[in-house]
């Protein structure tokens, strides 16, 4: 009887292990998280880790902007209310003139959000709810590192690990924090129009934004969030800075396939896709249409940030007179109830289940703006992309599609008639068709499911006490002595003390020389 319960036993957990399912052997942990960016298309990458955490028993608090509609038995939302959330807020008007100093005036943006998100988030009633528990509450604590570490002085009270979560792949000021090595050489900044393969020129205006943009976030954003946290918790609070570098683990939404193979530690996991759940049924109407689609859907969206809408007259009818001309059926996510001039197989809508969309065989191209949700989505699916990047990330994931051969790019300020065409067409060649499949097939095929691999790991660190063995030594270098610049100093300066020794030698020996011929008459 002993013997075949054991049996049972061992088979149940084999059986668990064969699909998937992780047994948490221990009691649920505590786990907080907190989100004070107001973006819903940063929170579509947070939210599965969260709800997944709390599916799996695990007792889950939540700060955020974005309540969860229908949560589960163990998920709480603590929700921060009275503030404008980032959804169809971007006019296009502001992309009509770009130079090669827009990524900075973006970094000035994503500051001043970033300031304004600390401040609310740390005055609001809803981080006070969650103060009031004890020292060493929580277990873990998850948190988004984007534009501020405001967060950080809140996990300094609460005295609890924490794992960071980025939603794009990694900005300039993550590297140091995490002991990764940057190396503007072949890793693209986030803010350039790079993919890894770079010329000279694209390699020096990648090095000098990478590393200005780097001390630009110390010398402002750490200041400002630092003023912010001393003044609610006191001046023995550690600066921001300082605590970023107690960071036990980084998930970011990024993964080889899609923006390049990168030298990470293994403290920073990559997660890209883990947005991406299970396909659900289409509207009938729009699987009708999808379903007749003789020759095939294009499918276009601008993200949930960027109001289609916005655009200039000249533009706007550019892109209804190039899909006049398609034998293709073309939707298009737009935020008005009519479209001037609207042909017969343009159909607008307001939201669009995109994911869903994208994955139906029908659809040839996704014109896109390059954001990293909607790239990860056209590589999930294997559907060529013809990309609009506008700011922030979309360059170089445009970039990284491109190097790929499954996009093409379409520059905002020469949207119109021939243009749209052309590109369309490019991306409509079977090579940006077998390119996309054989990158879907590297982002599908993967040993863990991404949101299995961000609970394993969250459970690591929480029964380690932060996982401390996984943090490098790197962490507590400086970037001189990490790179052996100092190494390579001592080195020249031997070099050189033997040069001038050799030179000062070989001038005394001529010297000698020359003193030493007789004096003609």
């Amino acid at each position: 009887m002993c013997s075949s319960s054991l049996l049972t036993v061992v088979l149940l957990g084999l059986t668990l292990a064969h699909t998937g399912v992780e047994v948490n052997a221990g009691p649920p942990l505590k786990i907080l998280g907190l989100f004070p960016h107001p973006g819903v298309s940063h929170f579509h990458f947070f939210h599965p880790i969260m709800r997944g955490l709390a599916e799996a028993g695990h007792d889950v608090s939540v700060v955020s902007h974005f309540p969860d509609k229908h949560p589960a038995v163990h998920y709480k939302d603590y929700p921060l209310t009275g503030i404008d959330k980032l959804t169809n807020s971007v006019d296009l008007k502001v992309f009509e003139k770009r130079t090669f100093y827009s990524h900075f005036q973006e970094f000035f943006l994503l500051y001043d959000w970033g300031r304004q998100a600390c401040n609310f988030t740390l005055r609001s009633d809803a981080l006070q709810q969650i103060l009031k528990r004890r020292q060493g509450y929580f277990d873990v604590i998850i948190m988004e590192q984007f534009n501020t570490d405001c967060m950080m002085g809140v996990a300094h009270q609460l005295h609890a690990p924490v794992i960071a979560l980025s939603s794009c792949v990694m900005m300039p000021w993550h590297y140091e924090r995490m002991g990764a090595p940057i190396i503007p050489s072949h890793i693209p900044n986030l803010f350039m129009a790079q993919s890894q393969d770079m010329d000279f020129g694209g390699r020096l205006a990648n090095w000098f934004s990478f590393h200005a943009l780097n001390w630009m976030y110390k010398l402002l954003s750490v200041p400002a969030a630092d003023k912010m946290v001393q003044y609610k918790f006191g001046h023995m609070v550690p600066s921001v800075g300082e605590l970023a570098k107690n960071t036990s683990l980084f998930f970011v939404n990024q993964h080889y396939s899609l923006s390049g193979p990168k030298p990470l530690p293994p403290n920073v996991i990559e997660l890209g896709g883990i947005h991406i759940q299970k396909s659900k049924p289409l509207p009938a109407d729009l699987q009708r249409l999808l379903d007749n689609a003789e020759h095939g859907v294009i499918l276009i969206s601008w993200g949930s940030m960027i109001r289609a809408n916005s655009l200039s007259a000249a533009k706007r009818d550019g892109i209804v007179r190039a899909a006049a001309r398609l034998k293709q059926q073309v939707i298009w996510k737009w935020e008005n109830e009519t479209l001037p001039n609207q042909p017969a197989n343009m159909h607008i809508m307001k939201w669009l289940p995109q994911r869903d969309i994208l994955c139906h065989p029908n659809v040839k191209v996704f014109m896109s703006h390059g954001g990293l949700m909607g790239t990860s989505e056209a590589a999930y699916c294997g559907v060529p992309v013809v990309a609009t990047p506008m700011y922030g990330d979309q360059f170089v994931n445009t970039a990284a599609l491109v190097q790929r051969g499954m996009a093409t790019i379409l520059n905002y300020e020469e949207i119109g008639e021939n243009s749209v065409i052309r590109a369309l067409k490019k991306a409509l060649d079977k090579k940006y068709y077998d390119a996309a499949k054989a990158v879907s097939q590297s982002y599908n095929h993967r040993p863990q499911q991404a949101l299995q691999t961000a609970l394993w790991w969250v459970e690591h660190v929480a029964h380690t006490g932060g996982a401390p063995l996984l943090q490098p030594s790197a962490v507590h270098m400086s970037r001189f002595v990490y790179y052996s610049l100092d190494c390579y100093a001592v080195v020249a300066l031997i070099l050189a003390i033997i040069i001038g020794s050799w030179l000062a030698l070989i001038r005394r020996c001529c010297g000698s020389k020359s003193s030493a011929k007789p004096k003609r008459d």
